[in-house]
């Protein structure tokens, strides 16, 4: 079997739903690919969900210290896995400093795909280190105070979750339950407060959320294994007993309230009412400029007040029109992972 010469890393859910709209068009042009994951029980559940092939690489830490010792850890997994599987000619990821090192080490050529500008340890680490940073428009050239050069930062007019709003999944079977939930229906999304740059989140979410079980029935996707046994006894509050994708939920909720950028975001754009209660950033306000329906707030009581007066009147924008003039990453990802691919054929 031939070495790979794509390969392409995953750390988030986000990421592993990415790589599923990516490969089909890498593989159509020919392309051998090798998908790496770090095992994290969303990350990976959401690959099994897709039917995504992939190697499990690595883990996470929790501790700072734990942190260093898995990343190199996971550099030397990576190593028996290429003497396995054969060195791939580029990297395609999204922020994993031990891939991109991994990479860098043995000149393969890196695309960094990037729309987590406030992750300050990872770009500082990552930037300077990568041949091609391929990020949203509004973002501008910030990510060179980092230390990768401006002719490096490739632009597109749009967010990255255009790679795969209004794909079609399949529906799972447990959403034969969502039928039976007291209407109306909300998303829950709480903060990444494991994560190193998710320290401030200012609003009690716990309150929040039970403030909020009150209007409706509220659909909580929790980020950790430990949060599901602080939610499954809070009465009109609903876990996917699988894996699911906030597009599939889509068609049923009302509203979104949520401190995550990602599935605010997809939220929005596929004109859902959004309270974000964390990230206000440059993503969330180039939305808010393009006239879809998102807003920030962060305090419990403001936040109820406004969930209230959005379910009494429950009612959905029509995207589809201001979709249309927005960017899909895809083609950019596609070229720069070719020109590697050529670059590195050349040398």
């Amino acid at each position: 079997m031939p070495a790979p010469e794509v390969w392409l890393d995953t750390v988030t859910p986000k990421i592993s739903i990415t790589i599923n709209s990516i490969l089909p068009i890498l593989h159509e042009k020919g392309y051998s690919t090798l998908v790496t994951a770090k095992k994290q029980t969303q990350t990976i559940d959401m690959l099994d969900t897709l039917k995504v092939p992939y190697e499990t690489v690595g883990e996470y830490g929790e501790t700072l210290k734990e942190k260093i010792a898995v990343e190199q850890k996971r550099t030397l997994e990576f190593l028996d896995l290429f003497d396995r599987v054969g060195y791939p000619k580029v990297l395609w990821t999204h922020g994993d400093v031990s891939a991109i090192r991994t990479a860098f080490g043995l000149k393969i050529p890196i695309v960094y795909a990037n729309d987590t500008v406030f992750a300050h340890a990872v770009a500082k680490l990552a930037c300077p280190l990568v041949n091609y940073l391929v990020a949203p428009k509004c973002f501008g050239k910030s990510w060179s105070k980092f230390g990768i050069s401006k002719s490096r930062i490739i632009h597109y007019d749009g967010l990255e979750e255009l790679a795969y709003v209004g794909t079609e999944f399949e529906k799972p079977k447990c959403f034969k339950d969502l039928g039976k939930q007291k209407k109306p229906i909300i998303l829950f999304r709480d903060a990444e407060y494991q994560a190193v740059y998710c320290k401030n989140v200012k609003v009690d979410s716990e309150k929040l959320l039970q403030e909020l079980t009150k209007l409706g029935t509220v659909i909580c996707l929790p980020r950790y294994e430990e949060e599901k046994a602080k939610l499954e006894n809070i009465s009109n509050v609903w876990i996917p007993p699988e894996p699911v994708l906030t597009a599939q939920l889509i068609p049923y909720i009302d509203l979104m309230v949520g401190s995550g950028g990602t599935a605010c975001r997809e939220t929005a754009l596929y004109g859902i009412p959004t309270i974000n209660f964390h990230f206000w950033d440059v993503q969330a306000q180039y939305l808010y400029k393009k006239g879809f329906p998102i807003r920030v707030n962060r305090n419990n009581r403001r936040i109820n007040v406004e969930a209230k007066k959005i379910l009494a009147n429950p009612q959905k924008i029509d995207t589809r029109k201001t979709l249309n003039n927005l960017e899909s990453p895809i083609p950019m990802w596609i070229k720069y992972i070719e020109q590697s691919l050529q670059n590195k054929t050349g040398n």
